[in-house]
Protein backbone atom coordinates (compact mmCIF):
# COMPACT_ATOMS: atom_id res chain seq x y z
CA UNK A 1 0.00 0.00 0.00
CA UNK A 2 1.36 3.40 -1.24
CA UNK A 3 2.00 5.46 1.56
CA UNK A 4 0.91 9.45 1.09
CA UNK A 5 4.10 11.80 1.59
CA UNK A 6 2.65 15.03 0.72
CA UNK A 7 -0.51 16.49 -0.10
CA UNK A 8 -1.36 19.94 -1.68
CA UNK A 9 -4.87 21.50 -1.98
CA UNK A 10 -5.25 24.38 -3.65
CA UNK A 11 -8.66 26.59 -4.45
CA UNK A 12 -8.61 29.36 -6.92
CA UNK A 13 -11.24 32.33 -7.90
CA UNK A 14 -12.56 32.08 -11.64
CA UNK A 15 -12.61 35.61 -11.90
CA UNK A 16 -9.25 36.45 -10.97
CA UNK A 17 -7.93 34.75 -14.00
CA UNK A 18 -10.77 36.49 -16.78
CA UNK A 19 -8.14 39.44 -17.01
CA UNK A 20 -4.83 37.24 -17.32
CA UNK A 21 -5.88 35.03 -19.90
CA UNK A 22 -4.26 35.58 -23.34
CA UNK A 23 -6.45 36.82 -26.07
CA UNK A 24 -5.99 39.25 -29.22
CA UNK A 25 -3.82 41.65 -27.77
CA UNK A 26 -1.13 38.84 -27.05
CA UNK A 27 0.07 37.20 -23.95
CA UNK A 28 0.44 38.66 -20.95
CA UNK A 29 3.45 38.61 -18.98
CA UNK A 30 1.99 36.61 -16.21
CA UNK A 31 0.64 33.89 -18.33
CA UNK A 32 4.71 33.68 -19.96
CA UNK A 33 5.93 33.40 -16.64
CA UNK A 34 3.84 30.75 -15.13
CA UNK A 35 2.54 28.39 -18.47
CA UNK A 36 4.32 26.39 -20.89
CA UNK A 37 4.12 27.22 -24.71
CA UNK A 38 2.13 24.02 -24.80
CA UNK A 39 0.22 24.79 -22.04
CA UNK A 40 -1.05 28.58 -23.20
CA UNK A 41 -1.58 26.64 -26.95
CA UNK A 42 -3.96 23.97 -25.28
CA UNK A 43 -5.34 26.37 -22.87
CA UNK A 44 -6.33 28.40 -25.52
CA UNK A 45 -8.34 25.64 -27.22
CA UNK A 46 -9.92 24.08 -24.67
CA UNK A 47 -12.22 26.34 -22.37
CA UNK A 48 -9.58 28.81 -21.16
CA UNK A 49 -11.54 30.33 -18.52
CA UNK A 50 -11.14 27.30 -16.43
CA UNK A 51 -7.97 25.45 -17.91
CA UNK A 52 -5.57 28.46 -16.63
CA UNK A 53 -6.82 28.78 -13.16
CA UNK A 54 -7.07 24.40 -13.10
CA UNK A 55 -3.85 24.10 -14.43
CA UNK A 56 -2.23 27.68 -11.96
CA UNK A 57 -4.17 25.57 -8.82
CA UNK A 58 -2.70 22.57 -10.01
CA UNK A 59 0.74 23.85 -9.73
CA UNK A 60 0.43 25.73 -6.65
CA UNK A 61 -1.03 22.06 -5.20
CA UNK A 62 2.19 21.02 -6.20
CA UNK A 63 4.48 23.10 -4.71
CA UNK A 64 2.55 22.45 -1.60
CA UNK A 65 2.24 19.19 -1.91
CA UNK A 66 6.23 19.16 -1.73
CA UNK A 67 6.49 21.53 1.28
CA UNK A 68 7.58 24.53 -0.74
CA UNK A 69 6.55 28.01 -1.67
CA UNK A 70 6.92 29.23 -5.54
CA UNK A 71 9.21 31.94 -3.83
CA UNK A 72 11.42 30.23 -2.02
CA UNK A 73 11.91 27.21 -3.87
CA UNK A 74 14.11 26.07 -7.29
CA UNK A 75 10.91 24.49 -8.32
CA UNK A 76 9.84 26.78 -11.65
CA UNK A 77 6.33 27.65 -12.57
CA UNK A 78 6.75 25.45 -16.07
CA UNK A 79 8.20 22.40 -14.26
CA UNK A 80 4.76 21.26 -13.62
CA UNK A 81 2.51 21.40 -16.95
CA UNK A 82 -1.27 20.29 -17.09
CA UNK A 83 -2.58 19.45 -20.42
CA UNK A 84 -6.00 18.65 -21.55
CA UNK A 85 -7.23 16.53 -23.81
CA UNK A 86 -11.14 17.22 -24.54
CA UNK A 87 -12.94 19.74 -24.52
CA UNK A 88 -16.07 17.82 -23.38
CA UNK A 89 -14.11 15.89 -20.81
CA UNK A 90 -12.09 18.03 -18.55
CA UNK A 91 -11.13 14.93 -16.51
CA UNK A 92 -9.28 13.62 -19.25
CA UNK A 93 -5.80 15.74 -18.64
CA UNK A 94 -2.20 14.68 -18.11
CA UNK A 95 0.45 16.24 -15.99
CA UNK A 96 4.14 16.60 -17.10
CA UNK A 97 7.08 17.44 -14.36
CA UNK A 98 10.23 18.94 -15.66
CA UNK A 99 13.18 20.34 -14.17
CA UNK A 100 13.66 20.25 -10.56
CA UNK A 101 10.04 18.90 -10.19
CA UNK A 102 10.87 16.15 -11.71
CA UNK A 103 14.22 15.71 -10.23
CA UNK A 104 12.98 15.80 -6.55
CA UNK A 105 9.89 13.93 -7.34
CA UNK A 106 11.90 10.35 -8.77
CA UNK A 107 14.47 11.15 -5.44
CA UNK A 108 12.05 10.71 -3.07
CA UNK A 109 8.68 9.65 -4.71
CA UNK A 110 6.54 6.77 -5.96
CA UNK A 111 3.49 8.20 -7.69
CA UNK A 112 0.95 10.89 -7.44
CA UNK A 113 -2.41 11.10 -7.58
CA UNK A 114 -4.73 14.06 -8.87
CA UNK A 115 -8.39 15.09 -8.65
CA UNK A 116 -10.21 19.01 -9.32
CA UNK A 117 -13.55 19.66 -8.99
CA UNK A 118 -15.48 23.03 -10.46
CA UNK A 119 -18.10 24.54 -8.55
CA UNK A 120 -19.81 27.94 -9.55
CA UNK A 121 -16.81 30.66 -9.52
CA UNK A 122 -14.05 28.57 -8.12
CA UNK A 123 -11.99 25.79 -9.00
CA UNK A 124 -10.12 23.12 -6.72
CA UNK A 125 -7.36 21.23 -7.25
CA UNK A 126 -5.66 18.07 -4.90
CA UNK A 127 -2.16 16.77 -4.89
CA UNK A 128 -1.37 13.61 -3.24
CA UNK A 129 2.45 12.18 -3.81
CA UNK A 130 3.21 8.62 -2.40
CA UNK A 131 6.44 7.68 -1.12
CA UNK A 132 8.37 4.35 -1.76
Amino acid sequence: MNRIAGCGIDIEELSRFRHLIPGPGGIPGFSRLVFTENEIENHLIIHPEITFPLSFSCKEAFFKAYGMSWSNSPISWKDIETIFHDEDDLGNYRINLYGYALALFREKFEGFETSFEIKNEHVLFQVLLFSR
